[in-house]
């Protein structure tokens, strides 16, 4: 820390925050709230799945079946063959850019909105 700050530095500092809260303020990441589930499968098959009705969805994968269940505007792994069961343990998802995987089965969940603001994350 400076040993005197002077007017010019609380400005100046005082200028910053705002423009940094401004920028995170505007800043639009996705649009809306979430719409559709994208299902992938280990076989490159993508599923898109309504949020505002209630199924429940089967996808094949190595192992055998994962089960999907959507409810409310939530969807989550309700089962899978895989043995640590971490994608049922990830629970509902229900907001835009929330995902959960089966791994070892190779399905993937994600909940997306309609104004999309990314087409891809990585980890």
């Amino acid at each position: 820390m400076p040993a005197a700050w002077t007017a010019a530095d609380g400005l100046l500092l005082a200028l910053g925050l705002a423009l940094v809260g401004a920028l995170w303020a505007v800043e639009p990441g996705d649009r809306g709230p979430a719409s559709l589930a994208l299902v992938r499968a280990a076989d490159g098959r993508t599923l898109e799945l309504p949020l505002d009705r209630d199924a429940r969805v089967e996808v094949s994968g190595p192992l055998g079946a994962s089960l999907l269940e959507i409810r409310h505007g939530r969807v989550r792994f309700l089962d899978s063959p895989c043995p640590q069961k971490r994608c049922v343990r990830a629970g509902w998802l229900d907001r835009p850019g929330e995902a959960a995987a089966c791994l070892p089965n190779g399905v993937t969940v994600e909940v997306v909105a309609l104004g999309r603001r990314y087409d891809a994350i990585n980890f």
